[in-house]
């Protein structure tokens, strides 16, 4: 595939090219500091919640009636589940984790 070559000729510079560095460098500063803010959020969760694992959307509905304790969990359930939970009034918000945050890292 054709390709143009980059060259490094310092009699070729503008003086454009200096002022669009700094906003790209700005660009990823802001893309890492969403990642970091994203990161801390998805622990902060993690170490908050009880995981039910797929007992998710029964444990959901005895909190929600009363029927257990009322704590903060976590878990896995189907879309059809969780639209059903919607249906009867329970919040719930799905959250992807990476399999990294999932178990301690040593």
């Amino acid at each position: 595939m054709p390709s143009a070559p980059r060259l490094n000729l310092s009699s070729a510079r503008n003086d454009s090219a200096p002022s669009q560095q700094p906003q790209a460098k700005q660009g990823a500063t802001d893309a890492t500091a969403v990642q970091a803010r994203a990161l801390r959020f998805l622990r902060e969760v993690l170490e908050n919640t009880e995981n039910v694992g797929d007992r998710f959307a029964e444990e959901a509905r005895r909190i929600h009636y009363n029927e257990a304790p009322a704590r903060n969990i976590r878990g896995v359930t189907t879309p059809e589940d969780a639209h059903a939970l919607i249906e009867e009034g329970i919040d719930v918000m799905p959250l992807s984790v990476p399999a990294a945050l999932k178990e301690p890292l040593q």
